[in-house]
């Protein structure tokens, strides 16, 4: 628990003095991490040095007694150490450039007591990574400033220290408005859930206006929109936000659920104990800053790179001191580096284009998504929901052994009753479209959901089936064979067929028809452009009607009737080959694939449990997000690319030309920073393109 107190506050700005007992030490991004998911927070600052985190947030949505509960509910020992990187800012870069006309201007003995005094701090993290025994980037900024200044050359000492920390704030201040950014798309977002009211009633409402003590129920595929206890049910909960174990966790009776989870199987209902900011999680917030931190392995491989550059600039510097013996070469030298334009081209290329994906509707969940996209070979969609509208219209009420156009409302009245207890899109298709015919509702026993095959409940004490043809015959015994020409008429049409079962016996079927994205035939079209070999399809379909799909569409393979196990034993078949493979889906069923896959991406209207699942989810309603996602991935890699060209060609002739005495240090201060940044550059302009 944290000790605290407010040491000043004016409305949407806080500032908390911590108790001095307390260890403060490398916590400083773990604090800011747990606060980032309250809602209508804006900004943290904590200087551990100080004792103090200084909080900006909108006072129409919290309060300051909110945000010390919060704080205080932290506990430092779970707390995650991160070496504290100084946060640059304009005050920085505004002081350094002040102190370099100082070094020009001021008489000898001014000038260096005002350098002296800005680089300090470069010096002395060199000197503490040298203690670490650590030869990093740190350590040559060091050498070539102190170098510098110990010369009595102090306007390039200062050239040198304005110029790197423009290039750290150029890198951290994009770095901090792409993060923002995406933290808050990241966020649970308000669904429409079932509260049950006082008198036993249900009503749809916006998860935004629960209270808490009010009752909600879940069905599969319900992402859980506060933190509450279960009243009744048992469900098998999907924590993989919270704790990143993708396998559910069964919660029934009195156990608590939290915000930000889902539901995987089954129905409970629950009872509200908070809402709004106060349901998010310190782990959700953890969840975000892993995406958004998490290194690619081109990120790893430029890292190393980097630290391997400063080796061997130090042993370029000590080989043309040994030769010349010329000092004005060894600063030179010492002032070029091809580390910064290696280690922070590649991060901030990855957070430009993220930004850019964010503001075109696509969310990235980190820089390893994106040098995986690049990589993919082969595209496979689902098909509804995905390559076709989820919001599936009924064509089609046939009742069996029962004719006319009452033995119809009475189906579809029965059959929307139950349906209205699952938020699959066919089930909202019935739904509505007994609401288009003011049918009456049906009463029924509790409503059991099947996952991934159908529902079953009792009406007038009778058991009730709704769902596939496989669900119904194999696991229901439910026998088919008077009504097979019908049956088969409604297939070639294209019909998705639902089938209703009472007493066992099939008592009739409720046909669905979907329609393709306008944007279907455009965005497989730029998929084949941009280097995509083979697309193709995964369907529950039967195989006459998915492969008539798969024609028109011209794919390159197309599997039909497939079960949500299937359906990831087909990507693990195609990886088996070789391939990388892209998985776009939307539903439950879809989260194993999606997982499988080297990129799952998820629908915008897709549930939640396919959110959390996905290496990438589109914001927007469109499908041409695919192809836009996967473009803007080979963008970043090529742009990564051609900057670690560039800095290697440049920086090794500005080096070879500082070693033959070609340039003066100024100079090659000057050229060499100005390539760093030319290159970040570079990199930030990809972001508004």
């Amino acid at each position: 628990m944290l000790s605290l107190r407010i040491k000043h506050h004016i409305p949407g700005r806080i500032r908390f003095k911590l108790d001095r007992s307390q260890t403060l030490t490398d916590c400083g991004e773990w604090i800011k991490h747990s606060l980032m998911a309250i809602q209508g927070l804006s900004s943290v600052r904590v200087n551990e040095d100080a004792y103090s985190i200084v909080i900006d947030y909108d006072d129409s949505l919290l309060d300051p007694s909110t945000i010390e509960a919060r704080l205080t509910e932290l506990n430092l020992a779970e707390a995650e150490l991160t070496a504290a990187e100084h946060q640059f800012t304009r005050g920085d870069i505004a002081m350094n450039i002040i102190g370099t006309l100082s070094a020009a201007l001021l008489p000898g003995k001014w000038g260096a007591l005002s350098t002296a005094t800005l680089i300090a701090p470069t010096i002395f993290e060199g000197i503490n990574d040298l203690k670490n025994k650590q030869v990093t980037v740190e350590v040559l900024d060091a050498i070539a400033v102190g170098l510098s200044a110990y010369r009595g050359d102090y306007r390039t000492a200062m050239m040198t220290q304005s110029l790197i920390s423009l290039g750290e704030y150029m890198e951290q201040e994009t770095c901090r408005k792409s993060d923002k950014l995406l933290a808050e798309l990241m966020l649970p977002q308000a669904s429409i859930v079932w509260r049950i009211n006082a008198d036993g009633s249900k009503q749809q409402v916006n998860s935004e206006t629960l209270v808490v003590d009010d009752i909600i129920e879940l069905t599969p595929g319900s992402a859980i929109p506060v933190d509450g206890i279960v009243i009744d049910g048992a469900a098998l909960i999907n924590q993989s936000s919270l704790t990143g174990e993708s396998v559910p966790i069964r919660r029934e009776l009195d156990a608590y659920v939290y915000s930000g989870t889902s539901v995987h199987e089954g129905t409970i209902k629950v009872r509200v104990d908070k809402v709004g900011s106060e349901a998010t999680t310190a782990k959700i917030a953890q969840l975000i800053y892993d995406s958004l931190s998490e290194k690619s392995e081109i990120q790893q491989v430029t890292q190393d790179m980097a630290n391997r550059r400063v080796k061997i600039t130090l042993a370029m510097g000590a080989a043309v001191f040994a030769l010349t013996q010329d000092i004005n070469r060894v600063a030179s030298v010492f002032l070029v580096d091809y580390s910064c334009a290696l280690k922070l081209s590649t991060p901030v290329t990855f957070k430009s284009i993220m930004y850019r994906a964010a503001q075109q509707g696509i969310l990235l969940k980190g820089g390893s998504a994106i040098e995986k996209l690049a990589e993919i070979d082969v595209c496979v969609f689902d098909k509804t929901g995905t390559l076709t509208y989820g919001d599936m219209e009924v064509t089609d009420v046939v009742p069996f052994n029962c004719s006319g156009v009452s033995c119809a409302r009475d189906l579809l009245a029965i059959a929307a009753s139950v349906e209205e207890h699952s938020n699959h899109p066919l089930s909202q298709a019935i739904v509505n479209a007994a609401k288009q015919h003011q049918l009456p509702h049906i009463d029924h026993g509790e409503v059991e959901y099947v996952i991934a095959h159908g529902l079953k409940s009792t009406v007038n004490d009778h058991c009730l089936v709704m769902g596939s043809r496989h669900f119904l015959e194999a696991h229901e015994n439910v026998d088919f064979t008077e009504f097979e020409s019908q049956i088969r008429h409604y297939e070639d049409l294209g019909r998705h067929l639902i089938f209703i079962s009472h007493k066992g016996e099939l008592m009739g079927m409720i046909g669905l028809r979907d329609h393709l994205r306008e944007d279907v035939q455009q965005t497989l079209n730029q998929l084949r452009e941009l280097g995509i070999k083979q697309i193709m399809m995964i369907s529950g379909d039967s195989v006459y009607k998915a492969n008539m799909l798969g024609e028109d569409l011209k794919l390159d393979r197309v599997f039909a009737e497939a079960t949500p196990e299937s359906k990831s034993t087909i990507i693990d078949s195609l990886q088996q080959q070789g391939h990388k493979v892209m998985f776009i889906g939307d539903g439950v069923n879809d989260a194993p694939a999606l997982t499988k896959a080297n990129v799952g991406i998820a629908m915008c209207n897709g549930t939640e449990l396919a959110r959390q699942a996905a290496d990438v989810v589109l914001l927007q309603d469109r499908l041409a997000g695919v192809s836009e996602t996967y473009h803007l991935a080979k963008i970043a890699m090529g742009m990564i690319n051609n900057n670690i060209k560039i800095a290697e060609y440049v920086n090794s002739g500005i080096m070879l030309a500082a070693a033959l005495g070609w340039l003066s240090p100024a100079m090659s201060a000057l050229l060499h920073n100005g390539t760093t940044l030319g290159i970040l550059a570079r990199s930030l302009a990809i972001k508004n393109n």
